[in-house]
């Protein structure tokens, strides 16, 4: 047990040696396929905080007639916070709605002098769980909402939804489809590394098998060497990607980075494609 494990130890320092004078190649390609990947994420993550943002945002509008009585006000009140998904409901008067107005206006609110009145209609606001936050779910409650007495319209950007679900829909496709093209690159990159590599030591591997050794102890070595050469890419990674980050904070406020997490899985990442990369190569040697 002993000497395999001082075997797999000397041959993985072999490897070391290997790695940090003769993989600088490989780990430049594989740093800069991790870059890329990096900087879609840190640029996935920002979107996406917008789209909470802008999503969260995401309500209806309630807009009563004229003619509507006090009864069918309170019709109105009592019928919204009944439907499925609606999470809060606020009432808006003509004259909260003309102030409103007035203040979005600013400097600009002299326009409304020469209006008589209050051209304004009462409203509903309507605030829905995260889940209903979708063009068919709002349209459902919309027209619920248009059946009821003393309702005029009901507002709520049918097409602006329907853009935002697009756009939600299109970035998980693309995380996905971006991530399979680097991580096969990846893999042939390493790949092709540690196919020379096995070319290098192919001696001192026949040996092994000639004194009966494992697959394993062949394997363990070369798997460990992988692993680095993922390691030291997502470390050239993260370092270009950090100081590409702190230059756009100096001129985007509020940018978001990767978090402990992120970064934990960031390099788990690099070791991982490293060694399946490593393990291919192996495998087909072995089974040559």
């Amino acid at each position: 047990m002993l000497t395999h494990i001082e075997h797999t130890l000397r041959e993985f320092g072999y490897g070391l040696r290997r790695s940090l004078k003769g993989h600088l190649a490989p780990v430049v390609l594989l740093g800069v396929a991790l870059f890329i990947l990096g900087l879609f994420l840190v640029g996935t993550i920002n979107l996406q905080e917008l789209i909470h943002i802008a999503h969260s945002k995401v309500g209806v509008a309630v807009y009563l007639t004229e003619e509507a009585s006090e009864s069918d006000r309170t019709l109105v009140a009592e019928k919204i916070p009944q439907l499925a998904g609606v999470k809060l409901v606020r009432y808006i008067s003509p004259g909260q709605a003309l102030e409103r107005f007035q203040s979005e206006l600013g400097g600009r609110a002299y326009l409304l002098e020469g209006v008589e009145g209050n051209p304004l209609p009462a409203s509903f606001e309507v605030e829905l769980y995260d889940d209903y936050k979708t063009t068919d779910r709002i349209e459902a409650i919309a027209n619920e909402i248009r059946g009821v007495s003393g309702v005029d319209s009901v507002i709520y950007g049918e097409s602006w939804v329907g853009r935002l679900e697009r756009w939600i829909y299109f970035l998980v496709g693309f995380d996905l489809f971006l991530g399979a093209v680097l991580g096969i690159s990846t893999l042939l990159v390493v790949g092709n590394t540690m196919k020379l590599a096995l070319e290098n030591r192919r001696d001192a591997i026949e040996v092994i098998r000639l004194v009966g050794g494992t697959r394993m102890q062949i394997r363990l070595p070369f798997l460990l060497e992988g692993m680095l050469i993922g390691l030291m890419s997502s470390g050239l990674a993260y370092l270009v990607l950090y100081k590409t980050y702190t230059f756009a904070v100096g001129r985007l406020a509020g940018v978001l980075f990767l978090g402990t997490t992120g970064v934990i899985a960031f390099f788990a990442l690099g070791a991982l494609l490293g060694a399946s990369g490593s393990l291919l190569s192996i495998n087909r040697y072995l089974k040559a």
